[in-house]
């Protein structure tokens, strides 16, 4: 989606701001809300990311009788950043149920990108009562998932805003990847430097010593590994399938398949959740 199309996409539905006092700190947190009948799909975005990459789904067919939630965590997108303290992975999760019971959203299903893949991970191994589903689009799994977050916890906070970021964001422009460029447009217009920075360390640590795999593949729900194909050389791909974890592959795409390839994607994620619908509607039946 371009400019022009994401403003026209955030005018047909509601954006709001929440406040959200987290470790004394107010944050002001901005979300949109898609209005369905079917199940509820909250979106938790990546590393430097926004709720944007969640707006093509809200225009997606085979998605419009879903309610479709995301929001910017702190420092990203049109979030708020705390000025005296740092976050990292788990105060990600505290505010992501802080805002999910602010809103009262009751049963749901998670979807998160990378970095919001472990967050959402952590969130409902701790909090999962009402997540009825996990939709896990290459979110951080092992240590070879940080391949650029590894690199900015070697330097300072002042080397990184001096030379690290640029030189990153100059090596995305150079990409012939349409995901990798949208991702550059974000990160200049909509990700704080500090908020960057600070969630790296217990991104790679988590990466590193979690045991994310396991705590995924024990998840007791409905749950799907959602990757690219050009990173099928992922060394946990098989290692999931094994477990008997469901495993989707996106055609052309990289680390950001709802840019690379969104119908692909959003008819997999639909898929899914059809078939959480349906089996929710069987329950209902034999009960009943």
């Amino acid at each position: 989606m371009n400019v022009y199309e994401i403003c026209q996409s955030l005018m047909t539905m509601e954006t709001k701001r929440l406040e959200i006092t987290y470790r004394d700190q107010p944050l002001q947190i901005e979300y949109f809300i898609h209005h369905g009948p079917k199940e509820m799909l909250l979106y938790l975005h990546g590393l430097g990311s926004s709720k944007n990459d969640f707006l093509g789904a809200t225009s997606t067919r085979e998605l419009q009788a879903y309610t479709l939630v995301a929001f910017d965590f702190p420092g990203c997108g049109n979030s708020s950043y705390p000025v005296t303290i740092a976050l990292g992975i788990d105060d990600l999760v505290e505010i992501t149920d802080s805002f999910i019971s602010k809103l009262s959203l009751g049963d749901l299903v998670v979807i998160g990108h990378s970095m919001g893949g472990l967050v959402a991970l952590l969130y409902t191994k701790r909090y999962g009562e009402y997540v009825k589903g996990f939709i896990n689009v290459e979110g951080n799994l092992a240590p070879e998932d940080c391949f650029f977050s590894r690199e900015i916890t070697k330097h300072s906070f002042a080397q990184f805003k001096k030379s690290v970021f640029r030189n990153f964001v100059q090596e995305l422009y150079q990409s012939k990847n349409k995901g990798f460029r949208k991702y550059v447009d974000t990160l200049e217009m909509n990700s704080s430097p500090n908020a960057f920075f600070d969630y790296c360390p217990s991104l790679v640590s988590y990466s590193d010593n979690g045991n994310l795999i396991q705590r995924f593949t024990e998840l007791n729900i409905p749950k799907i590994f959602i990757y690219g194909s050009e990173n099928d050389s992922l060394s946990y791909i098989l290692r999931l399938k094994n477990k008997g974890c469901e495993v989707a592959e996106i055609a052309n795409s990289n680390h950001f398949p709802f840019y690379d390839n969104p119908q692909e994607y959003y008819n997999v994620i639909s898929d899914f959740l059809n078939r959480i619908h349906n089996a929710q509607l069987s329950e209902n039946l034999e009960g009943g």
